[in-house]
């Protein structure tokens, strides 16, 4: 459980949906199966395992396959089988190629990015003012946040981010099988959600993300409160499933991708820091600081590069060296609101003009410090 005491606008709404978290608590608390290596097409198939558990018309359904049947990537044997598959996407979903497909899936399927705005409330940093919204927006949000916030406390950052895999993966899937995707084009496509299931540390927790995603799906879908219990029994049913087949999630498989450097922090465990920034937001930052996970102890902010969509700040741990500053191996071109998930503190030195640096005291207070001037040696780092 997450303390919600030091929360901003956190008030979990009364009524109907007030014993939904219960059931999802029991499921957090199970035993879990210890994570076993699995390959890449096995992992992303095993994303998929609540789509794979519905009928698809022209894929084989689970009850006529073997028992790989939820760690491989299935596709359509025959053109009848492609055509049934094709006419089912269009039909139901309005999917007629790879365009309307990501379409759909980035339209109608994202949830995390409604939850990350509630949780930007909720710790105190809105990404906007809700007086920006006309009233009958701010009505809606206002009851979507505070129907979200009742499953804050169970899980976290993570929100509803397994809902968006599980959907966006199981919609490649199906493109895969009937071939509107080129292979190549759903291994890049999957490759982002790979790394965003890097925030769940079993499948137990996946499990709950989807349940509580697809609750908010079907609650932004206008389904009455009172039948959302009923909706919880049919996912519930379906994670169930899954965690109980030794097939499917119970194995224990799981999936890491290789990097090119080993981060501290996924992309999916990033926080939303600046959505309220204007301007450019490129900036600088040394391995010491992403990779190493050292604070920021030195930046400064020059002039930005115009050809880019820089901000012209640039951020150090102070222990770098200059031979190690040159190696351009070490630095990588980030976003602002990247630094800060690294290392919130540099948050209120943001909006400093350029020209300006600062550096971290023994106290942990960041102090302007002189502006690096070439040549006059004060562009070494402070220590």
């Amino acid at each position: 459980m997450f303390n919600t005491k030091q929360l901003h606008d956190f008030h979990p709404a009364n009524g109907p949906t007030e014993g939904l978290c219960r059931e999802i608590n029991v499921l957090l608390s199970r035993s879990r199966r210890k994570r076993r290596t699995c390959g890449r097409d096995a992992f992303i198939a095993l994303l998929a395992g609540v789509p794979a558990l519905r009928k698809t018309p022209g894929i084989p359904d689970f009850r006529d396959a073997g028992p790989d049947y939820f760690t491989t990537l299935p596709h359509c044997a025959t053109d009848a089988e492609t055509a049934l598959c094709r006419r089912h996407l269009e039909s139901v979903f309005g999917i007629k190629d790879r365009e309307s497909l990501l379409d759909f899936c980035d339209q109608q399927l994202r949830c995390q990015r409604s939850y990350l705005d509630f949780e930007a409330f909720w710790e105190g940093h809105p990404p906007f003012g809700l007086s920006e919204l006309n009233p009958e927006a701010r009505e809606f949000f206002t009851a979507a946040r505070d129907f979200s916030a009742q499953f804050y406390p169970l899980l976290g950052h993570q929100g509803f981010l397994a809902w968006d895999i599980s959907e966006c993966v199981g919609h490649l899937r199906a493109g895969l099988a009937c071939g509107l995707l080129s292979r190549e084009d759903f291994d890049r496509l999957a490759d982002s959600w790979i790394a965003q299931a890097q925030i769940f540390g079993s499948w137990e927790e996946y499990a709950a993300s989807l349940v509580c995603g697809a609750l908010y799906w079907d609650f932004r879908q206008d389904t009455p409160v009172r039948e959302l219990p009923r909706s919880q029994r049919l996912w519930m049913d379906l994670v169930r499933t899954l965690l109980a087949n030794d097939t499917a999630w119970d194995s224990g498989f799981w999936y890491v991708p290789q990097r090119e450097k080993e981060y501290c922090l996924w992309p999916s465990e990033f926080r939303l820091y600046l959505g309220g920034w204007k301007g450019p937001d490129g900036c600088l930052v040394t391995d010491h600081i992403t990779v190493q996970g050292k604070p920021v102890k030195w930046c400064y902010r020059e002039t930005p590069e115009t050809e880019v969509p820089d901000s012209g700040w640039r951020f150090f741990s102070g222990e770098e060296s200059g031979e190690y500053v040159n190696d351009l191996s070490h630095t990588d071109v980030c976003t602002l609101n990247d630094v800060c998930n690294f290392d919130p503190d540099i948050l209120p030195l943001l909006d400093a003009p350029c020209n300006s640096a600062f550096a971290r005291g023994e106290d942990g207070v960041f102090y302007p410090y002189p502006f690096p001037q070439a040549g006059d040696g004060s562009e070494e780092n402070p220590s």
